[in-house]
């Protein structure tokens, strides 16, 4: 039997702990005030599981064909073992979207810009430190952007983690008054300028950054915020059958194996000529 669908059948596997950048002895366990790196939470019992959306109404099609699209699936949390690289990607994708847009509008260039903090507010809370950061931002003329919360800094010879707040800033101005404002304020400031690219700048600070409940791993500021800078709203991915127009339907299948596309057309839509076999191993979630 002839499929044009490429289909594989792979154990269900069990994913272990796994690093983002840096591995770390004690990546897993650094913790301060309920602050820990990305992707260090256990997944959730589907994440990472393959599916498929479909249109079984092959009558209503012009080439006799079901209709089918796979998924994987994720719940797109940061901290998720699994799922953090997905959110690191939609994050890191949506901020640069912003960036590059205000950077179009304003003419100015985006530059990176770390803050570290002083050793005396060691002890303030995140938002007390933000409040601060925008002060020493706006001292040294950087008035838009997007900013980064980094509890922990990794430190190479020991191969460990420790607690030393800082930002990582994608701000647009001219960074001047640095000095003065380390006078000032003790907050040592460090223009990196312009980078390679917006996005894998934007990635890879994620993928440092704080994770705490209840906040936000990057804020935007100034010009940038969201009441100042309106983008438009991206269409969302269509979920009509391409043929007929119905709904598209998700399909289910047994959760002792893991049924994957194919890599080589993972990212293309698919046909089976074979309704029957499709029925025989998977079954309609109504």
């Amino acid at each position: 039997m002839s499929f044009q669908l490429s289909l594989k059948t792979y154990p269900a596997l069990k994913r272990s702990k796994k690093s983002l950048i840096h591995e770390g002895r004690n990546q897993a366990d650094i913790e301060y005030d309920d602050w820990h790196l990305p992707g260090q939470k256990e997944k959730r019992s589907f994440c990472g599981d393959w599916s498929y959306m479909g249109c079984l109404n092959k009558q209503n099609h012009s080439n006799g064909e079901i209709f089918l699209k796979p998924f994987q699936r994720s719940c797109f949390r940061a901290d998720c073992e699994q799922c953090c690289f997905k959110w690191l990607g939609r994050s890191a994708s949506k901020a640069t979207k912003r960036m590059k847009l205000y950077e179009k509008q304003s003419k100015k260039i985006a530059k990176h810009i770390i803050i570290s903090v002083p050793h005396w507010d060691y002890y303030k809370t995140k938002k007390e430190l933000a409040v601060k950061a925008y002060q020493v931002l706006k001292e040294v003329k950087a008035d838009s952007g997007l900013i980064i919360f980094h509890p922990f800094r990794y430190h190479k010879d020991s191969d460990m983690w420790y607690y030393s707040p800082h930002f990582h800033v994608i701000g647009f101005g001219w960074v001047d008054n640095v000095v003065e404002t380390y006078n000032k304020y003790g907050y040592v400031i460090k223009n990196l300028g312009k980078r390679e690219t917006i996005f894998g700048t934007i990635y890879y600070q994620l993928s440092y950054c704080g994770i705490k409940k209840h906040n936000h791993a990057l804020t935007y500021f100034g010009e940038c915020s969201y009441s100042k800078l309106i983008m438009e709203k991206e269409e969302e991915e269509s979920k009509k059958c391409p043929f007929c127009q119905a709904d598209l339907i998700e399909l289910d299948y047994d959760n002792n194996v893991e049924l994957k596309p194919d890599p080589n057309i993972m990212e293309s839509w698919y046909m089976a000529k074979s309704y029957e076999w499709f029925v025989k191993n998977l079954y309609l979630k109504i």
